[in-house]
């Protein structure tokens, strides 16, 4: 299966480079073999884990998004990421 990136993940990252985040994107399949893609992120006593899933859909959609261990919407958490 072939699918396009997540178009914000390139917001995500280039946010975290440029605000001084410590981050790690891990890119694999899960036991089902559909590809994700999970941004770890950390800044601070800050933590942010952001995943996108292809799962049932074959194109990547918002799985997960938190801060703090507390849900948050995209739009939030890249705020987040350049406050």
């Amino acid at each position: 299966m072939s699918a396009t990136y997540p178009k914000k993940l390139g917001d995500v990252v280039g946010g975290l480079l440029d605000y001084g985040w410590n981050f790690v994107v891990n890119h694999g399949k899960d036991t089902g073999n559909s590809p994700y893609i999970s941004v770890e992120a950390r800044r601070d006593n800050e933590s942010l884990i952001i995943t996108w899933h292809t799962r049932a859909t074959g194109t990547y959609r918002l799985f997960t998004c938190m801060a703090d261990r507390c849900d948050v919407t995209l739009t939030k958490a890249l705020e987040r990421i350049t406050a």
